[in-house]
């Protein structure tokens, strides 16, 4: 990208004055590593030290930026890189951000701290990383510095932890972009310092991409501009965060806006049958630790769909084609404590979902949300039924999963084809 680029992108700035003459004073770095956050007082200390120890011992003749992008905690957020013990040559930043509160904003901010210090690398950890060790930053350093244009973090998880992923997006991705891009959500990830200079200026940043979608917007713009990524393993990540089965998750919704949204803008993937997309897996897998869900957090997320049923029955009926209506009812029927929720079923819904809220009257937001619970419902089928099994042995229901997903294609285009086409959701997207 041009310096006329560069100087264009620096007008449109979520960062206020004082952070960006701090970066001013300190005029360049070799690596960027930041830190989005939002009231993360009691996860983001343990992050801050694997970083901080991750520097001293593997970088340390690097120009470091530390920095915090928050989204204006009112607890003792900010104060852990303020308080982190670092060498010389490491400086530190910490920022609330402006614009549009959310993760996604925090991210910009970041990659536009490594746009305006010439960064060769910019690393985002989330505050929130149970697991993370200093392993962790060279193993997602390095790929880029080789040449690669981004590397991204993969997990040993539980299959709670892992439930999205697997029964939705991963498959989703294997669909429709023909990419077998095993973590599209990573919470931990690298870029170039010129991949970053460009995300800074796509023109996304008042959508959903802003808070909670951003990481399955990246890993869909890597691989349509067939960037040269790196998958590492980074060993064991625990549970997520939030309120297990709760009907109101922004983290969910904007990854499935985001996802689902895709179809317009990148059609031509899918239409087209381009050619598929292998992203390698760099490291040897680590041993499984700590992967074992309780029948508690089952019985959690089967009674999010169940007691949803008077809420959402009249907007599942909406959007989803008789028959498959006709198979929530008769799932609904079955015990709380023994239904089946097939991944034949599962993808069936989701395509359904996926085309109404791209060409359906009213609000796309809301059939994403009435997606939720039945996403719970799957949730639970899929960690009764793998509860048993390490992370590697539940690679073959995984695969189950894509392959189900990839039967209902056929189905997917045709009933795309036939929907009215008259009618213009573009408001609803930006």
């Amino acid at each position: 990208m041009s310096i006329i680029d560069k100087d264009s992108l620096l007008q449109e700035t979520n960062l206020n004055a004082d952070a960006l003459a701090r970066l001013q004073e300190i005029g360049w770095v070799d690596l960027v590593i930041g830190i989005p956050s939002h009231r993360n007082g009691r996860t983001i200390g343990e992050v801050v030290k694997a970083l901080a120890d991750g520097i001293a011992m593997y970088f340390p003749n690097e120009r470091v930026l530390l920095m915090n992008a928050d989204g204006g905690s009112s607890d003792n957020t900010v104060r852990h890189i303020l308080d982190a013990k670092v060498s010389s040559k490491v400086e530190k930043l910490v920022t609330v951000y402006e614009g549009t509160r959310g993760k996604g904003t925090g991210i910009r901010s970041i990659f536009e701290a490594a746009l305006r210090l010439d960064a060769r690398a910019c690393v985002i950890a989330e505050a929130r990383a149970p697991g993370i060790t200093p392993e962790w930053l060279p193993a997602l350093v390095n790929p880029v510095l080789h040449g690669h244009d981004v590397s991204m973090g993969c997990y040993q998880r539980s299959a709670n932890a892992a439930a999205l992923t697997d029964n939705l997006v991963y498959p989703f991705l294997g669909t429709f972009l023909r990419a077998d891009l095993r973590e599209p959500l990573a919470g931990e990830f690298c870029v170039s310092g010129d991949l970053a200079t460009e995300l800074v200026a796509q023109d996304v940043w008042e959508t959903d991409v802003a808070r909670f979608g951003i990481n399955i917007w990246l890993a869909i713009q890597v691989l349509v501009e067939h960037r040269r990524i790196a998958l590492v393993d980074l060993g064991y990540r625990g549970e997520n965060g939030g309120e297990l089965g709760t009907l109101v998750d922004a983290r969910f919704l904007h990854t499935v806006g985001t996802l689902f949204r895709a179809l317009v803008i990148h059609r031509r993937w899918w239409q087209e049958n381009t050619p598929p997309v292998h992203v390698p897996l760099y490291g040897e897998r680590h041993p499984a630790v700590g992967m074992v869900c309780s029948d508690e957090c089952v019985r959690i997320l089967a009674d999010a769909m169940f007691n949803a049923r008077d809420e959402y029955i009249t907007e599942w009926q909406r959007i989803l084609f008789p028959q498959t209506y006709e198979m929530i009812l008769d799932l609904l029927k079955q015990p709380r404590d023994g239904f089946s929720l097939s991944a034949e079923l599962w993808a069936r819904i989701v395509s359904e979902f996926a085309i109404v809220y791209n060409k359906g009257e009213g609000d796309p937001d809301k059939v994403a949300e009435a997606l939720l619970p039945l996403y719970y419902g799957r949730a639970a089928h899929y960690v009764q039924s793998t509860q048993n099994l390490a992370p590697l042995e539940r690679e073959t229901v995984v695969q189950d999963i894509l392959r189900a997903f990839q039967n209902t294609k056929p189905f997917f285009i045709e009933r795309w084809n036939d929907y009215d086409s008259s009618i213009d959701v573009s408001e609803y997207w930006f």
